[in-house]
């Protein structure tokens, strides 16, 4: 999954990216990538049972988008265009604290109508393009009916992740990246000093949420120990960024099911809804092409009765077809036929 961190000038995007993946960076192509680990408890109880040779968690890549994108004036630069058209969700990084370096008071509901702007505009322009190839080689269709409703909304100011497509109509525009149809996560960025009595951490919001970019980066370079204890002392559970990942997979619908043994303890991220025959692709190709069944069982059966033998004897672990949807913690081992 890939998560293009995006924002103004004097943001504090490059703050939050720092925060969100401190496990260091690397430079490709003018776009700077950070990886990070998904912490899952499962993985962990499960690799205490199994005592694996390794344990893998899944991983978020987060993008920070170079360039002020949106600025006053001013389009999206060829480098930002392609990063934000690259990512799977969007972050809008929004300067909700003071600083006498800006020189300017922040303005957060004016950054997300700007940012928002740009991206209804960027893809008006594509899918207007797009109309006018269609009427040109006199096409008709689902494309050009969808293509239709879709620069309509666009004119109307909004995006298109707000304009309710089935699956059916996004398939239609397969092979388009339109920024304003991906789902968007606005970050609002708030300073130390106003941390405690922020009006922004009020947010009741499902695609917001407000975190201090540089409190949170600072955490993030601590180690366990001193991290919790910092933590504390801020009235927090847990780093900002761990609450942000959920709030990722809940916009995207994802969710992990686990395969175990002593080889490996592993978490997989699919779409909600997936069925366990297209899950055990994500494994690998020929898990799918050779699907014969999957036996499922739920760690909280595991940790009842210890091992998989008492499992089966208990009738805790099930047999499910390639049609069996699979559910957020099941435990998979597939059985395949190559």
């Amino acid at each position: 999954m890939r998560v293009g961190i995006c924002g103004f000038s004097a943001s504090g995007k490059s703050t939050i990216f720092s925060a969100l993946s401190p496990g260091g960076s690397s430079r490709r192509g003018g776009i700077t990538y950070g990886n990070i680990k998904v912490p899952d408890g499962r993985v962990d109880r499960l690799a205490e049972i199994f005592q694996p040779r390794k344990r893998t968690y899944a991983e978020v890549t987060f993008m920070d988008v170079p360039g002020d994108p949106g600025r006053r004036g001013a389009a999206f630069s060829s480098t930002v265009l392609q990063a934000i058209r690259n990512a799977d969700v969007l972050v809008h990084v929004v300067r909700a604290f003071e600083s006498p370096y800006h020189g300017t008071s922040p303005d957060p509901e004016g950054d997300v109508s700007r940012f928002g702007e740009e991206l209804v505009l960027m893809d008006l322009e594509v899918l207007e393009r797009r109309g006018r190839r269609f009427a040109k080689e006199n096409r008709k269709g689902a494309e050009v009916q969808v293509n239709a409703w879709c620069v309509a909304h666009l004119e109307g100011g909004e995006p298109l992740r707000a304009l309710g497509l089935t699956a059916a109509q996004v398939q239609t525009l397969q092979g388009i990246q339109l920024p304003s149809l991906k789902p968007l996560v606005t970050v609002y960025n708030t300073g130390e000093d106003d941390w405690a009595d922020s009006p922004w951490r009020a947010l009741d919001d499902p695609a917001s949420i407000a975190l201090c970019g540089s409190l949170e980066a600072e955490i993030a370079e601590m180690d366990e120990e001193d991290q919790a204890e910092f933590l504390e002392d801020l009235g927090l559970d847990e780093p900002a960024r761990l609450g942000f990942i959920r709030k990722v997979y809940e916009m995207l619908d994802l969710i992990s099911f686990l395969t175990a043994g002593p080889d490996e303890c592993r978490a997989w991220t699919i779409k909600k809804g997936t069925v366990a025959r297209k899950a055990a692709g994500t494994i690998h190709s020929d898990l799918e092409r050779g699907f014969i069944r999957a036996e499922v069982y739920r760690l909280a059966d595991l940790l009842e009765h210890g091992t998989e033998a008492a499992l089966k004897s208990a009738g805790k672990m099930r047999m499910e077809g390639k049609g069996y949807v699979v559910k957020d913690g099941d435990v998979m081992n597939v059985r395949f036929n190559v």
